[in-house]
């Protein structure tokens, strides 16, 4: 395992600990059952067919954009290993965003799930004064939204830990 991921609120220090292998399988678990979940329901309320919200739709514009330029910028320096890099994480990407309004919200409810179980039990420092600087919902937070972003990176990332691969 390694170091844990530091974060200070208001002064005081806390730390995500790096999860170990079981805790890991659970968190995924516990992302997979909620992201299922609310995929069924959110399918059953109708939503399996309506379109993605504006700003979802926006950012992929956004970042289709500007995969396109670097593909061309790329083909213009005869970077021909680069352009094909960008061009293959196009298409890995195009195939992870959601693509319905009930896929975006049902991502978006297991990626809170998970954060929250990241914090309910990663956490290391004083759960009071935690529970105090953090009300009412520690997610937002952008220390906490930080130090999550950089805790899963290494999670997803670090090839000693069971990861899902989809």
């Amino acid at each position: 395992r390694g170091k844990p991921v530091p974060l200070v609120i208001d002064g005081v220090e806390f730390a995500l600990r790096q999860p170990t292998p079981l805790e890991v399988d659970r968190m995924q678990y516990q992302q997979t059952r909620a992201h299922d979940k609310a995929l069924a329901d959110y399918r059953a309320d109708g939503l399996g067919d309506a379109p993605v919200t504006a700003g979802l739709a926006e950012t992929i514009r956004i970042y289709n954009e500007m995969q396109d330029i670097a593909y061309r910028k790329a083909q213009e320096k005869g970077d021909t290993e680069a352009a094909t890099s960008i061009a293959r994480e196009q298409e890995r990407a195009a195939g992870q965003w959601p693509t319905t309004l009930a896929d975006e919200r049902a991502r978006d409810h297991a990626r809170r799930t998970t954060a929250r179980w990241c914090i309910d039990n990663l956490l290391d420092g004083d759960k009071t004064a935690w529970r105090e600087l953090t009300a009412p919902d520690p997610l937002e937070r952008r220390e906490v939204a930080q130090a999550l972003q950089r805790l899963l990176m290494l999670v997803n990332h670090d090839p000693n830990l069971n990861r899902r691969k989809d």
